[in-house]
Formats: C-alpha cells, structure tokens, sequence
C-alpha cells in the first residue's frame, strides 16, 4: 500500500506467546512483552515478513501482490534486546547490533518478489537467556523487526509472537526473507510514490507516474555526495506528491516531495557534487491557443527545505516519454496560464504542463540557517532572511490498525532530507500608489490600501497572494485582511484607521520588495534565465514587506474667531434676483440682482471653517445661496482673488424673523473643505448672492456695528462697484487655530 505507517509494537503476555523456557528458568507472570511489526502485524502496511519466520502473507488485506518494489537495497540487523522499560516492552542494547548485513549481502529474487539474509545462528553465540530483534531497514529508517528466543538446544529459534519454533537451515542458518511494496517509504496514507536505491557512482534515476503526472529524478554517473561530512555512496530515493511549497508566489502543477535515505547519521544536509535534474512533466494532451497570455519563459521549479525556500536554476528536463523537442524549447513550452483559463478547458488545470520543466539542485535538506555557508552563498547581494527555520520537514505516519493491549511505539527513525518541489512564478511588488505610503484622514475612514504585483519583465502578476497585517510590540501582527493579485496584479484590501499613528504592512513569502533589495533595484527571487542553467545559482526566497502609514487626525475643534451680532438697530434689506415691489425691474430693464458683502479682519491663524450670516428666507425662497470668501483689494471685497465659495439650499436657512437674533439659528456655511487659511491681521471678505427670484433678508447693524471691517453693497445689474453701506452685516466666522 502507499503508505508508512508508525510501527507498533504488538505483544501479549509470556504464557500466551512463547510459555515455558525448556530448560531456562521459567517466566514470571509479568515477563516483558515481545513484539513484531509489518503489514500483517499492526506495522508497516507494504513490508512483510516471509515464511519461515511467518505465514505467507498473501492472503493479508495489506499485501498489493503487484506492488513488489525490488529496486530498494534494504539492510538487515540483529541485536540484543535490553532490561524491560516501565510499560513493559524492550529495546536494541546501545551499540553497534549483535550482526549487521550490509546491503551487499542482502539478495533480491524478482521470481519471489523478495529479499534474503542468511543468518549464520552459531556465529552470534545467542545467549538463550536473552532475546533479540531482527530489524530491516532502508538507510537508517526502520521498515519493521521481529522479536525472536533462541531455544537451549541451539538449533532453533522461537517466534515470540507466535509462540511457533522456527527451523534452522542444517540446525544453525535462519533465511531471513522479506517483502517490500511500493509505498513502504512513502510519508502519507494512500499517497502515491515511488523509490530505489542509486549507487552514486554509476548514477540513475527514480521515476513516478501517476494523476497524469510524470515525475523524473535524476543523478548523473560519477556523483559522489556527503552528509555531516560522511561520505555517501548509496542513497535510496523516495518520491511522492506533497501539499505546496509554502509560498505567496502562484504556483502551478502538483508538488513533488523527495526524501532521501541512506546509512549517514546525524543532522546535515546531503550535498551532491553534480546537479540533480529534477523534470516536473504532464502526460495529459495540452495545446496553446495563438492569443494565449504566457509567462512561462519564467516559471522557475522552487526547493523548499524547511522554512527555507530557494529558485533553482532551469535545466532541461527528462520529460522524453513526451516529446522529442529537448533543451531550453523544452523549458518555454511549460505553459503556464497566468489569467484565467479559457471556458474550453477551464475545468481541467489552472497551469498548463505542455511538455514539462525541470530545475537542478546540489544539496537535498539545505540547512535553512541565515548564517550558515551553504544559505549566504545562494543570497545575491542585498537579501537578507528574514524567517526563522524550523527542522527539516516531518514525516506523517498513522497507524494500520488499532495498537493490541499493552503494545508501545517503535521508534521511527525519518528520512535523511526531506525536500519539497514546485513550479512557481517569481514576482516582485511595490506600492500601486506610491502618495499611499503615507496619509491622513479622520478615524474610521476605510482607505484603499494596494499593491502591485509584476514579473521579471514588469508585466502583471495574477494569483499571489498578498497577507495584510498591523504590526504589534510584542506577540504576532494583527490580521488587516489578505488579497489575491487580478489580472492587472493588484492586490488591495479596505484598511479602516484608528485616531492617531496606524501602520500596515502588506508582505508575501517569496514576493520580493525594497527591503529585500536596500538601495537597489528589487527584482524577483530567481536565477537569471538568460543565462545558461550551469552558470546559474540557487536563489534563497525572503518576505517581502511594504509598509504604509496612515495618521486617524480628529479635526480640531474650530474657535470663534469674528462677529457682528445684531443687538442695535436694524436696517432690513435682501438680497437675490427678483423685481421692484410693483413688478417692474431696475432702470436698465433687467431684474435686480442684489448681492451684499462684509469685510473682516482675522484674528487667529488657522483654517477658516465656517461663516455664519443671520439670513431669513420670509419670502418663500426655493433657490439656495451662494457665500463666497474673497481677498480685500483696497479695502473692498475683490472677487476676482476668489478663495473658494459654497451654497446652501433654501432648506437651510430660517424662516422665522426673531431668529435673526440667535446666532445659533443664522445660516451656516461649512468651508472646512475649502483649505482656506487666514492669517492673523489679514483682512478678508465674503460675499453673499442668491439667484432666487425671491429675496432673503440679510440684516445690517445700524447701532455697534463691526470695527475691524465694512459692509457693502451692490446691484450688480446696474453695476460691479460695491458700495459702502457704511453699517456692518451680522457674521461670525470660526477658524482651527494653528
């Protein structure tokens, strides 16, 4: 089955499986527990055992009878089974195993679909107090073990977990056989895979086919490789589909995942002194349409190792079961569609493989510490990493079966490297406006907060994903939203700002910005394509982060500034477009056209936000009126230095005659969005007009009146000089101080 399953320790108590000793003592009731794992026994669903240390399998709901995978070069170990843990089960001694069968030793039969040790009993001197273990691996990762008791007599075993004697070959050799099927290394239930053994030497490939996907992994002859500065000569491969590399990026096809096994210890990682060619290639029919959009010239195959993502450089793949086009043709014809798919054959893939792709790498299970070597000889200049890494990636193994009473974990040793693969788009992002880097606006406004996304070539990116958050002192960033780039690679969310300082910042893994590139032109993370792949180099994946600021700035609160109240005498007098009391018009023949206006003189620098006039709509005007705030020009309103007017509808203003002496209730003009700045000792003017056929009364002060400025006066259908009505119109104007 297509899968790696946690081995589990199966046992019962002595009486059940092995009863009395022969001639040893006898055990006690609460012997330690004995074990054996494989696909028949709770273990490892594709590695069984063979007679004659068990039945045939044949007939187990495990055994695949066409999965036989005879391409693996497993180990064989025996060793001395230890003092009993508190729960009851035992493990290998410390130290080099009791007998160890190289790979060398250890025979394939294709007629049986198996493996073969023989295991000289006599050479081991077995003590038949003690208990031993035969273990299989592949590399240092264990496939499964069998527990087994030597007998006085010397010329047989005895299966612990079937109570069974097992003969011995002339009363001293164990055959020790073995099964191995396709998914025996494989991290996930069910998940297609395959894998062999490569002596590095004489080089060779692994491949997997499977969902219309045809994956290729290859080491050129004459590789020699290193772990933790032990030299590697054998490496068994394991190649099988994975989630995605772990990047804001576009991505296209399936994700290979490629783990590796040999007998190297330690932590590391496993550097190859030639390139691997990994090929990514599709066995589905795929043509392009003439009015396609492609970037596939650079959709670059990406290694993730941990948190530790890097571009690979382009190489041809090993995609001939396809096609007969090689080199770097075979490379533009990876056609990836970046827009949206045409209804024809939208409902097969979002990336398009026509033939396939392949990148190279040296080193499988890269270290992904910013400070080590092997990553700052991959950063161009200026990168610099930001992530921390955590270790190489975990292998997910669930059990076959429910655990039998009282049975224990085995340890599970995983892969030497762990590395996953993927096609992806580079790309490289920037503010879509650059004024947006910094802004002002009253709290709670929601301010379009985008960025753009472009290749290579400057062209859009669509699909990547861009995460918006709110950065914080301590603890992780407040989540903003998260926005996938359109056909035009914009990515923008709404970003609704508090009172006072509010920074944002939009980020992608793998999408490159500034802080990637200080003082540099930012470019996406890739190899330069237009170089050939050996002259090429890896390129480590950073976040990419822009940052905007945005001020939440509560208006201050305006002040009253000037004012002529009404409290005297008063002079009623209106103002608008309409006819003389009998309905004729003024002396020209033409309609009066009566407009007033006042000076004033500032007396706080700021921002003029609002001028009140004590207007009375008492003729039942429908048509609004327009106040205009002009310069003074020796000392009369001068409207062609106009500094912004408004109009107010008809609506807004009083009809009740005794509000002429509540300032509260005079007409309000708002100028807040004029921008229109006073300074202190500055004469100013407004002007008061109407085109309603109806007056308004605007009410001059015949008795105090206003000493830091004048009223005026004029019928501009006869004429555009003011005239100085020598009393002041009622006004208060507000103004924010600086």
């Amino acid at each position: 089955m297509n899968r790696l399953t946690r081995l589990l320790l199966t046992g019962a108590a002595c009486l059940l499986f092995f009863g009395c000793r022969g001639d040893t003592v006898s055990p006690k009731p609460d012997t330690p527990m004995f074990a054996v794992s494989d696909g028949a026994h709770n273990g490892n669903p594709d590695f069984f055992f063979l007679p004659p240390l068990f039945k045939n399998p044949s007939t187990d709901p495990n055994f695949e009878p066409n999965a036989a995978n005879m391409s693996l070069k497993p180990a064989v170990e025996i060793c001395e089974l230890g003092p009993a843990a508190a729960d009851g089960s035992r493990q290998c001694i410390a130290g080099p195993p009791l007998k160890r069968f190289d790979p060398s030793a250890v025979t394939a039969s294709l007629t049986d679909q198996s493996y073969q040790v023989n295991w000289r009993t006599d050479e081991s001197a077995l003590d038949p107090a003690k208990f031993y273990r035969i273990r299989v691996l592949v590399g240092t990762s264990l496939l499964g073990f069998a527990d087994v008791d030597p007998v006085s007599n010397g010329s047989q075993l005895k299966n612990v977990q079937t109570n069974e004697y097992i003969g011995l070959v002339d009363g001293r050799t164990l055959p020790i056989k073995f099964r191995i099927e396709t998914g025996a290394l494989c991290a996930v239930d069910g998940t297609p895979c395959a894998s062999g053994t490569i002596n590095l030497s004489q080089g060779g490939g692994v491949e997997l086919v499977g969902d219309g996907e045809d994956f290729h992994i290859d080491i050129p002859s004459g590789t020699t490789a290193t772990f933790n500065g032990q030299p590697v000569n054998n490496v068994t491969l394991n190649l099988e589909v994975c989630p995605g590399i772990d990047v804001d990026l576009p991505t296209f096809g399936p994700c290979l995942r490629v783990s590796t096994f040999s007998d190297a210890t330690g932590q590391g990682e496993l550097q190859f002194s030639n390139p691997v060619l990994i090929s990514m290639c599709v066995l589905n029919s795929v043509y392009h349409t003439p009015d396609e959009t492609r970037q596939e010239d650079l959709i670059t195959l990406h290694q993730q190792d941990g948190a530790l993502i890097r571009a690979l450089p382009h190489a041809s793949p090993d995609c001939n079961v396809i096609g007969s086009r090689s080199g770097w043709d075979r490379l533009k014809s990876f056609a990836a569609r970046l827009f949206a798919p045409q209804s024809a054959y939208a409902a097969t893939r979002s990336a398009v493989l026509h033939v396939g792709a392949g990148g190279e790498t040296s080193v499988t299970g890269a270290q992904c510490t910013p400070s080590s070597s092997a990553v700052q000889r991959s950063l161009p200049a200026g990168i610099t990493m930001t992530t921390t890494c955590p270790p190489s990636s975990p292998i997910t193994r669930s059990s076959g079966g429910p655990r039998a009473q009282g049975s224990v974990m085995a340890a599970v040793t995983p892969p030497l490297t762990v590395s996953d693969f993927q096609f992806a788009l580079p790309a490289k992002m920037d503010y879509l406006n650059p004024d947006d880097a910094q802004r002002t606006a009253p709290p709670g406004t929601a301010l379009p907060t985008a960025v753009k996304v472009t290749d290579w070539d400057g062209n859009p990116v669509q699909g990547a994903r861009v995460t918006f958050t709110e950065p914080v002192i301590e603890g992780l960033p407040t989540p903003l939203g998260v926005a996938i780039s359109n056909s035009d690679g914009v990515a923008q969310i709404q970003w609704t700002i508090r009172a006072g300082p509010n920074t944002a910042v939009a980020s992608g893994r793998g999408i490159a910005a500034q802080n990637n590139y200080p003082n540099a032109a930012v470019k996406p993370f890739m190899p330069d394509i237009s170089q050939p792949a050996n002259l090429e180099n890896p390129v480590a994946l950073g976040t990419g982060r822009i940052t905007f600021n945005a001020t939440g700035e509560v208006p201050a609160t305006p002040v009253l500034d000037q004012q002529n109240l009404l409290d005297g005498q008063l002079g009623g007098q209106g103002i608008g477009r309409f006819s003389d009391i009998d309905g004729t018009p003024d002396p020209n023949g033409t309609l009066f056209d009566f407009q007033d206006a006042q000076t004033f003189t500032a007396g706080t620098s700021g921002r003029l936000t609002e001028i009140r006039v004590p207007l009375i709509n008492n003729s039942g005007a429908t048509v609004g009126v327009t106040l205009q705030v002009v310069a003074v020009v020796g000392g009369v309103p001068d409207e062609t230095h106009s500094l912004g007017q408004v109009t107010i509808p008809a609506s807004a203003i009083s009809t009740n005659f005794a509000d002429i002496s509540n300032p509260a209730a005079w007409a309000s003009f708002d100028l807040s969005k004029l921008g229109i700045d006073v300074t202190s000792g500055q004469a100013y003017a407004f002007i008061v007009r109407s085109l309603s056929p109806s007056a308004y009364l605007y009410n001059p002060e015949f008795t105090s009146g206003y000493t830091n400025g004048a009223g005026y006066r004029r019928n501009l259908a006869l004429s555009a000089t003011w005239t100085n009505t020598e009393q002041d119109f009622g006004f208060q104007t507000f103004v924010i101080p600086n």
